[in-house]
């Protein structure tokens, strides 16, 4: 079985992981760069913003209704 590589920088001036392509899909790829972007204090200041806003406003839908509606468009992609 082929053992998956992945190089690891980390020194002064650079840090970052590089992986072969069939390793880190174009899906996983964005969501390490979300995970970086949304982890800085501005992005974390701004959730919290978003969230105190949403629930000022009771405007949270339910999970249920969530789930409805994501069966309803993964039906109507399949057509």
């Amino acid at each position: 079985m082929e053992k998956a590589s992945l190089t690891i920088i980390n020194d002064k001036n650079i840090r970052g992981i590089l992986a072969p392509k069939r390793l880190v899909s174009n899906e996983i790829l964005a969501d390490i760069i979300d995970l970086i972007e949304l982890s800085t204090p501005e992005a974390a200041r701004e959730t919290e913003k978003r969230i105190r806003e949403a629930d000022r406003k009771k405007s949270w839908i339910p999970s249920r209704e969530v789930e409805r509606r994501l069966s309803m468009r993964l039906k109507a992609a399949r057509k």
